[in-house]
């Protein structure tokens, strides 16, 4: 059975509002992959996150799965190359907390957003603040790169610094997920990210980040990357998805039966 919200009618979304289901929010983004990934990169993963988690938990929890976002904000600086969909911050938090918004008033009490792009992060909790003043709900930031960062971490190959922006993580992820997309016979390290201290992790998947510091104003960028795509494989990106759905079982069984203390 479908679990796609766009896909039922008005009856049917009421009996899952009567279950109080869970809606999933995938948000992606429009910009640059570097020469070798589609500029639709985060928003393919994360429509196809969304899919996979929708298809884990169908048979314990309630669950919906919305259209994906799939304009926000990127940097300008990343705007050089063609392909970036660059809303202003507060047309993005305005867009995103509408969508929420809206599904607020339908009376859903869960709703999880799946942040695939990693400028949105701040911009999201900004919605998940506004939302519980407004309603009394408390909606959630996930991200599939931290609910897999463990797993991934014990089967990468690329060095320190090969994770952030079309590096190994995403490029195994559309070669899992659209292979024809991909161009591996232009992968190349030259955008591998270089300026790691105590304070600045860079790479996304080791964490540590100490500091609000972007890694595009850190380096020069070649080709649009930040990170190392060479040694990307379905192999990886298996790891990866097994990952996912195992952790976001376990997260949305905690959320959709926590209750709160009176």
């Amino acid at each position: 059975m479908s679990f796609y919200f766009g896909e039922k009618t008005w009856p049917e979304l009421k009996e899952y509002l009567e279950k109080d289901a869970v809606i999933l929010l995938p948000v992606g983004e429009l910009e640059e992959h570097s020469l070798y990934l589609p500029v639709d990169t985060d928003t393919r993963i994360a429509k196809y996150f969304c899919d996979q988690i929708a298809e884990e938990v169908q048979d314990d929890i309630p669950i919906l799965v919305l259209p994906p976002v799939w304009s926000g904000y990127t940097p300008d600086f990343v705007g050089q190359w063609p392909g970036a969909m660059r809303l202003h911050p507060q047309v993005f938090i305005d867009m995103v907390h509408g969508i929420c918004s809206s599904i607020a008033d339908m009376g859903f009490t869960h709703l999880v957003m799946v942040d695939c792009h990693g400028q949105h992060g701040p911009m999201l909790n900004i919605v998940t603040k506004l939302i519980a003043d407004e309603y009394g709900y408390y909606y959630t930031v996930t991200s599939p790169l931290t609910f897999s960062a463990k797993e991934f971490n014990e089967v990468r190959k690329s060095p320190r610094g090969g994770v952030s922006h079309s590096g190994e993580w995403e490029a195994s992820m559309v070669m899992k997920i659209s292979p024809e997309l991909v161009h591996p016979d232009k992968f190349t390290d030259v955008d591998l990210q270089r300026y790691q201290t105590e304070f600045v992790s860079g790479d996304t998947a080791l964490g540590g980040q100490k500091v609000v510091w972007s890694s595009w104003g850190i380096q020069k960028i070649t080709n649009g990357a930040l990170g190392d795509p060479t040694e990307a494989s379905v192999e990886t990106a298996d790891v990866i998805v097994a990952a996912v759905r195992k952790n976001y079982h376990k997260f949305l069984d905690q959320y959709y039966h926590f209750k709160k203390e009176e």
